[in-house]
């Protein structure tokens, strides 16, 4: 069955191979281990990866049997895969479709040493220590909140549990009984990695949040710049949940109130949105990251909140179509009794919560991810653009566009300028091009979310501008004409400073 290229669309899934290596296969054989590691993936044998280009191969049918024979040899164990001879452009390849799982960790093994593999962005990279650990827990099927620690039954005490169980839920909590159940303690008196972070004295080190508000919009050093500082530490989970909220509720100029039994929701920041995010911080970090803590950090336009560790399945959130990504839970025994507590709800609607949370404002969340953190930017309501406003903005654009015999190339300008620095600089930078208002104003909703330090691809153009992947590639192109992105790598783009 042919396939056109652009079948295999997203680079995190994918590797392209000119022709098989046999002298040196761990150059694809690490995109194996790597792809069984992490999510899965293709690699297709047959196509040039730079430029991109479609060879085809003399004979894919050897192709096929000499790569299944190195699998064989030098995986180890053999993860699940399919190759097949496929037809691209007109020409015989093979696609190689690796499988995930279930038996973590997979090694490229060779001369007595077992390397492990797992994909970061479109990059298949050895794994680190950490990241070894989590692999090997997912093949022993556990979660490291599950894991027994030297702590064993009254060394540590449960009090605030015990009372949030009897005050929003309205039933007791029966340590003897409860603690157990809920992995909290073992069978033999043993009180797990979840127990010690929902236990009054908060034991691990690393199960911290550091909270600061920021003069502007800017970062700076915490002596001249901070109005004000706080670390929270050496305490349960749901009394850093407290501190953290408060923090924010105290740095805001219009907070969240509660009057009667309704909460008011005129705020700088929709309380849900803001107990989401840190119920998701805290529950989904990777607590193996010693020395690491979370970062709350307020600013006049924004909330950022930081924690450690990406996403479990190596992929990351900007990639993805935000509404639908899948609920994985880092650490299931704290996140079963957040449940439980109804701070979180299991069916994993919280994105969506967050996003719906933000609809009366132009400016919308936005969320980024690497192989050691992830963040989340919450807009400041109070400062944001109405929605009503820009929709009316959107169609002036569009109607004026209409009226003009030549809208794909009127220069037109941005009005509103942001009291944001690097906001206002791009919107001269656009305004002395000959771009359409409509990409003018897309362009500058993708400097927001990704500004001049993070990267991005032609699918969150894609998905951000509303256009097929074909016509992203080509707004793209012509932002690196006019000099507003640049591609540090193939696929990669960022804007770049003028």
């Amino acid at each position: 069955m042919p396939f056109p290229l652009d079948h295999y669309i997203e680079a995190s899934h994918v590797d392209y191979k000119e022709r098989l290596e046999e002298k040196k296969p761990r150059s694809w054989l690490k995109s194996v281990s790597a792809f069984a590691n992490t999510e899965g993936g293709h690699l297709i044998f047959g196509v040039k990866n730079e430029p991109r280009e479609v060879v085809g191969l003399e004979n894919p049918q050897a192709v096929v049997s000499r790569l299944t024979e190195l699998i064989k040899v030098r995986i180890d164990p053999t993860p699940r895969y399919r190759v097949r001879e496929v037809e691209i452009e007109g020409k015989s390849c093979v696609d190689l479709e690796v499988q995930d799982g279930p038996a973590y960790p997979y090694y490229y093994a060779f001369d007595g040493s077992h390397t492990a593999y797992v994909r970061h962005g479109d990059q298949s990279e050895e794994a680190t220590s950490r990241e070894l650990n989590e692999l090997i827990l997912q093949g022993m099927n556990q979660t490291f909140d599950a894991l027994p620690s030297s702590y064993r039954v009254g060394d540590v005490s449960f009090t605030l549990l015990a009372a949030t169980f009897k005050n929003l839920k309205k039933e007791d909590f029966d340590l003897e009984k409860d603690l157990p159940s809920a992995g909290l303690v073992t069978d033999d008196g043993q009180i797990t990695n979840g127990g010690l972070l929902l236990c009054d004295q908060g034991v691990l080190k690393q199960s911290r949040i550091f909270c600061t508000r920021w003069k502007g919009n800017y970062k700076g050093s915490i002596e001249e710049d901070a109005l004000d500082d706080k670390e929270f530490q050496g305490a349960s989970l749901i009394t850093l949940l407290q501190n953290a909220e408060d923090f924010v509720r105290n740095n805001s100029k219009n907070p969240w109130s509660i009057r009667g039994m309704t909460r008011e929701e005129r705020s700088d920041y929709p309380y849900k949105a803001v107990r989401e995010v840190l119920v998701n911080a805290l529950i989904h970090r990777n607590y193996q990251i010693l020395g690491s803590e979370i970062h709350v950090e307020v600013f006049d336009d924004r909330l950022e909140i930081t924690s450690p560790g990406g996403m479990m399945n190596g992929r990351r959130v900007q990639d993805m179509d935000i509404r639908h990504i899948p609920s994985m839970r880092r650490n299931q025994v704290i996140s079963d009794v957040f449940s439980r507590l109804g701070f979180m709800e299991r069916r994993g609607s919280g994105i969506d919560r967050i996003l719906n949370s933000y609809v009366e404002v132009a400016q919308k969340p936005t969320f980024y991810s690497d192989s050691d953190f992830f963040i989340v930017t919450l807009p400041n309501r109070s400062v944001a653009t109405p929605a009503q406003i820009s929709m009316e903005s959107v169609a002036s654009g569009a109607e004026s566009a209409e009226t003009s015999a030549e809208s794909a190339e009127t220069s037109t300008v941005l009005h509103g300028m942001s009291t944001d620095a690097e906001v206002s600089e791009l919107c001269e930078r656009l305004n002395g091009t000959r771009l359409t208002t409509s990409t003018k104003e897309r362009t500058l909703e993708l400097f927001k979310r990704y500004r001049y330090q993070y990267q991005f691809r032609s699918i969150n153009v894609a998905q951000l501008y509303g256009v097929q992947k074909s016509r992203a590639s080509s707004i793209i192109k012509n932002l690196i004409k006019h000099g507003l992105v640049t591609s540090p790598e193939y696929g990669v783009y960022q804007f770049v400073k003028k």
